[in-house]
């Protein structure tokens, strides 16, 4: 045995040889991929030492917005050459939007919208809108839109037309001053009314600018708006002094030569972990409304001779959501929000004769806002519900409530999908509402539904039934009174 001990051993050492781990040169691969990618994910930073969060990645959601809130899917293809969306229905109201995307750099974005309603005997409104992108340099792209609007009433007709300019500027440097974020738009506006043959007419230049200034350590957000002879101002410095527990403190000050009134913003989200978040946040808003955006609003009303700049300096949120990430639970997502809120010079129809006809006047409003919401599944439905307590006050000598404005409603929407057909079926319900007579309204109990189908890879076919049971919801004065509306429309969104 002893005699052939070596040789077998020699023997097992040859026959494990291939088994032994060798360094080995791999040939170099490289990965390529021609699909752009859409969006970097960011990972939340960890804080050290401390207790890691159950998801390193929370949702991505703007603030103050329900966890709810998702962001679209992409479709197939990389490139929308076109868009049209066409749709009509029984309340005579017919909207085509179209939008093409050349191959031209100078060129990337062509836009055209058209809209004609007759919602009533004696009411009709027409819109025609013409949109395009420049893009002669990377530091100014430019967006025109070219509008054009005209209403009709029995006694009453109205014109608007308007070219407006926009432009977002990355940054630039000057005199060792550091602007960030420049926002400007630029508006021509002319506008005519006419009310029982008095005629009035008027042209106002637009403009609003904003931009980030910071110098050494220092840092503002400055706003500038003007609309016809309403002008304003708003300064706010970037706080450093609380930078761990509110990052985007902001304190300042914004005016209409009017008022003086504060602009304080601040956000804060804190992620309790599994799903649960608490945020908080002021946001201040100033801007200006033209002649386009009041006739998209007020197509039949009577503006007001002279501007004013809307300002809110109070606009404090508090919100907090539970999010469930059971795949066979029975809820989604638990959560409450509460908002209080004041604006100065806030837009708010009335009526002051017997014919009916509505004025718009700018006002100050006080309102309290306490909703909670809840998304369940069930048997393949997806539910959402919400609950509003609305508490709005128009600011004159005894604080009365706001016309037609409900003390509590309740939005429902179930949501299943049925093979390739969507299906969905909504409840609005709307209590405790009185008129601008401070008379008591009927509650609204507004069912709707809605089919989604597609026809082919890139057209899709919509269908909606809204006020079911025909409640009437009540209006200021003569506008008309929305009842049962039945709406088909087309989307076309090829892709290359």
């Amino acid at each position: 045995m002893r005699k052939y001990l070596p040789s077998m051993l020699a023997a097992v050492l040859l026959a494990c040889a291939p088994l032994v781990a060798q360094p080995q040169e791999l040939p170099s691969v490289e990965i390529r991929s021609d699909a752009a990618v859409k969006a970097p994910l960011v990972k939340k930073p960890l804080l050290f030492p401390g207790d890691n969060p159950p998801d390193s990645i929370p949702p991505r959601i703007p603030p103050v917005f329900s966890l709810r809130h998702k962001q679209a899917a992409p479709p197939r293809g990389t490139i929308r050459p076109f868009h049209l969306e066409l749709s009509t229905g029984t309340d005579f109201e017919t909207k085509l939007a179209a939008s093409f995307y050349p191959a031209s750099p100078l060129i990337p974005l062509l836009r055209l919208d058209a809209d004609l309603w007759v919602p009533g005997a004696n009411f009709t409104r027409g819109t025609l809108n013409a949109g395009l992108q420049t893009n002669f340099d990377p530091q100014w792209r430019l967006n025109h839109l070219l509008s054009w609007q005209q209403a009709r009433a029995w006694n009453f007709s109205s014109e608007a037309l308007s070219y407006s300019l926009a432009n977002h500027h990355a940054g630039a440097e000057l005199a060792g001053f550091s602007f960030s974020d420049l926002r400007t738009g630029l508006a021509l506006e002319s506008g005519q009314q006419n009310l029982s043959g008095a005629a009035s007419s008027d042209f106002a230049l637009g403009l609003r600018h904003s931009h980030r200034l910071q110098r050494q350590n220092l840092q503002f957000t400055n706003r500038l708006v003007l609309q016809d002879t309403a002008f304003g101002l708003s300064a706010q410095y970037h706080a450093p002094w609380l930078q761990a527990q509110l990052p985007e403190l902001k304190l300042g000050l914004m005016t209409d030569f009017i008022h003086v009134l504060p602009a304080l913003d601040f956000h804060k989200r804190v992620h309790l972990g599994r799903g649960r978040y608490l945020e908080a946040s002021n946001r201040s808003e100033f801007h200006n409304l033209g002649f386009q955006r009041l006739r998209e609003q007020y197509p039949w009303t009577v503006l007001p001779d002279r501007e004013r700049v809307v300002m809110t300096p109070l606009n404090l949120s508090l919100s907090g959501w539970q999010a469930f990430n059971n795949e066979d639970g029975l809820f989604r997502l638990l959560g409450f929000k509460q908002n209080l809120c004041f604006d100065y010079n806030q837009p708010q129809l009335y009526v002051r004769d017997v014919l009916g006809q509505t004025w718009l006047r700018q006002t100050d409003i006080l309102s309290y806002r306490l909703g909670a919401e809840l998304s369940l599944q069930f048997w393949g439905w997806e539910i959402d519900q919400d609950l509003k307590l609305n508490l709005e006050y128009l600011q004159d000598d005894n604080w009365r409530r706001k016309p037609f404005s409900p003390i509590l409603s309740a939005r429902t929407e179930a949501r299943h999908g049925f093979g390739e057909l969507g299906f969905l079926a909504t409840l609005d319900q709307q209590y405790w509402r009185r008129d601008e007579f401070d008379q008591p309204l009927p509650a609204v109990f507004d069912l709707g539904f809605g089919l989604r189908l597609p026809l082919r890879a890139d057209l899709n076919l919509t269908a909606s039934l809204s006020n079911a049971f025909n409640s009437k919801s009540g209006n200021f004065g003569n506008l008309p009174n929305p009842g049962r509306t039945f709406r088909i429309a087309f989307l076309y969104l090829p892709l290359r």
